[in-house]
């Protein structure tokens, strides 16, 4: 087997479930997901302002959607990351973790989200965002992604984190679908041809 054919998995702050990186994720943000970041207490003080920053942005996302589901608000307290949050009702389960950075020289760091049902068909959704400063609609739209991304995991399979295909084959894609529906296309040039 090729080693580039082998799962990469990423590090993601629980265990279960394992989180493998997909498709259309490039190759920055694949390397970051798979290294250990430094612990709270390698930071320096600019690495610790961004945390906090990022930290608050988090904090208010996870309050408006806690608002909005009628949940309460946790904080978790943690040396491997600058801040976590959940927030729980009886159907679903929204956690959300900020990374330290990785290197001491360096700022970026990932904003983790999951969501999670807790009924029904108990669809899990993960999301990440990799970047050196956040706001609250930042963290936001990784939660909203978190949800929309949802789907049912088979035991002992892992998550599949898919990034967005580039907008050259989303293009290409549509341009194929109406030439394809009927010999109408080839016609209209056909028609124009006469006029000119």
């Amino acid at each position: 087997m090729p080693a580039d054919s082998r799962p990469r998995y990423a590090n993601f702050p629980e265990r279960e479930p394992k989180v493998q990186i997909g498709p259309n994720i490039n190759a920055t943000a694949s390397k970051q997901l798979t290294r250990l970041s430094i612990g709270t207490y390698e930071m320096s003080v600019p690495q610790q302002e961004r945390g906090q920053i990022t930290t608050e942005a988090a904090r208010v996302a996870m309050s408006a959607i806690a608002k909005a589901g009628g949940m309460q608000l946790t904080p978790e307290k943690s040396r491997e990351f600058v801040g976590a949050f959940s927030a729980a009702n009886a159907d679903v389960k929204w956690n959300v973790w900020i990374t330290t950075p990785f290197e001491p020289g360096q700022s970026a760091h990932i904003v983790w989200a999951k969501y999670t049902e807790l009924t029904g068909e108990k669809k899990v959704g993960i999301a990440f965002r990799l970047n050196t400063a956040f706001t609250s609609d930042d963290v936001g739209n990784v939660l909203r992604t978190a949800q929309k991304n949802a789907q049912v995991i088979p035991d002992g399979e892992p998550y599949i984190l898919k990034g967005n295909p580039p907008p050259r084959f989303q293009k290409k894609k549509v341009d194929a679908e109406p030439a394809a529906d009927g010999a109408e296309a080839p016609a209209a040039p056909a028609a124009e041809a006469p006029q000119a």
